[in-house]
Order: C-alpha cells, then structure tokens, then sequence
C-alpha cells in the first residue's frame, strides 16, 4: 500500500513538474513573439516619420528664412514633437531587439565627434524649448571601430536624460581619447540623484530622479548599459543631490572582437 502510495505521488509530481515546464514554454514562447511585434511595430512606424522630419526640417528654415516667427515657433513645436516620438519608437526597438537576444553589432569606421554633433544638433530645437543649454568640448576628430547607430543611441539618451532633467540650466558634453579608450561624458545641473538609487536608475523602467514629472519608458539608461557593455564598455554615474548629474561613458577604441576590451 505505501509503495502504492509512493508511485501515485511520483507520478503526480512528474505530471506537475512536466505542465510546469509547458507553461514556462508557452510564456518564453508568447514573450519572444511579443518582442518580435513590437520590433516590427516600432520600425514601421518609425520610418515614415524620418521623411516628415525632413519636410518640417526644410519648412522651418524657410519660416526662418522669411522672419515668420509665428510660423517658426509652431514649426518649432511640430519638430520637437515629432522628434520625441521618433526617440520613442526607435527607444522601442532597440529594446525589443535586446530583450529577443539580438545584440549583433554592426562595427564600422565612426567619427565618434562628428556623431556627437550630429546628435547634438537634433537635440538643438528641444534645448531651446526647455531652456537648457548645450556645450560641446570635442576633438576635431576621433576616429574608431563602433557600431555607428548604437553610439548614436548612446549619445542621444544621455543628452535627452540630461535635457530632461537639467532643470532649464546647462549641459556640458566631453569627449576625449583616453589610450586605446575612448570617454564621453555627459553632466547636467539638476537635482542630481540619490545615492541609493545610483545603481537601481540603470534598471530596465526605473525612473528614480526626483523633483521631476515621469515621462517616457524609463528604459534609456539601461539600453545605454546594453549597448555600451556589447561593446565592451561601460557606463558610471556621479551625483550629488541639488548639484546635477555626471555620467561618463567608456568604449574601447576598436570594438571588433580581436580590438581591446576591458581590463
């Protein structure tokens, strides 16, 4: 009768054990799926809105060119808008393409300065909007083997983290060769961050700093962390409550797999 009894509860442990595991299945199986949507979703809308950027782009110029400041203001308004929800879509498939497992990088030759201007130059209408403004303390040139669309990721969260919450005061952009590394920092004066929460704001939708209204998917610093450890970098935060927020970037020069890597 016991080993009766035995059998019958070995059985129905399996059987348990076994729709467990079906389960755990079925759910990593519907998350790849929902990935794969929201990274097909988000490229579909994310392309047609980069050729209406360009039309507001050159309507803008022409409003300025004309003195129509009425004009240039809505235009102004228009592009910031638009340029938030491209950030957005694009923020949104890079997430899906992490969390499906897809961090290929494609490295190529990049002007890490030239880029950073780039960026810089698209965050120029948002800067104005809020208040904050922007210094670049660059190189002429620095030349490196990244992934040229994963560096402008990187570049562009930390300058939108920083405008967001620079508190309408400055923000001071540094890149410089260090060696065979490459340090790109970025520092805002807002009301910093908690010492607590310097770690937890690199979480994937955490949004730790206070004193400021929760916009966004509260992804970017960590897709920043993502990106910059494919890389083979990485990625520090120094702040001081009431006295801003410096976030320093490191990557090595040459990011190809035979290039150098972390020590």
């Amino acid at each position: 009768m016991e080993k009766r009894t035995t059998h019958a509860t070995t059985t129905r442990a399996r059987r348990q054990e076994d729709e467990l595991a079906a389960r755990v299945d079925a759910l990593e199986e519907a998350v790849r799926a929902r990935d794969a949507f929201l990274a097909i979703a988000a490229h579909e809308l994310r392309n047609p809105m980069y050729a209406l950027s360009l039309h507001l782009s050159v309507a803008l110029k022409m409003a300025k060119a004309g003195t129509n400041d009425d004009l240039a203001r809505v235009l102004e308004g228009a592009t910031l808008s638009l340029n938030r929800y491209v950030e957005r879509a694009t923020l949104l498939l890079d997430v899906s393409r992490i969390n499906a497992g897809h961090k290929d990088l494609h490295i190529e030759d990049v002007d890490f300065a030239a880029l950073v201007r780039q960026v810089a130059e698209t965050f120029a209408a948002e800067a104005d909007y809020t208040g904050v403004t922007l210094t670049l303390d660059l190189p002429d040139r620095l030349d490196g083997r990244w992934d040229g669309l994963a560096i402008e990721q990187i570049t562009g969260n930390l300058l939108s983290n920083a405008i967001k919450y620079g508190a309408d005061g400055p923000v001071e952009v540094t890149l410089a060769r260090e060696g065979n590394w490459v340090g790109l920092t970025v520092r805002d004066r807002g009301p910093g961050i908690p010492a607590e929460d310097l770690e937890r704001i690199f979480g994937q939708f955490e949004q730790v700093i206070s004193g400021t209204a929760r916009t966004g998917f509260g992804v970017g610093l960590w897709l920043v962390r993502s990106l910059l450890e494919a890389h083979g970098g990485s990625i520090a935060v120094d702040s001081t409550p009431g006295a801003g927020a410096t976030f320093t970037a490191r990557l090595p020069l040459d990011a190809t797999p035979t290039g150098p890597r972390r020590p």
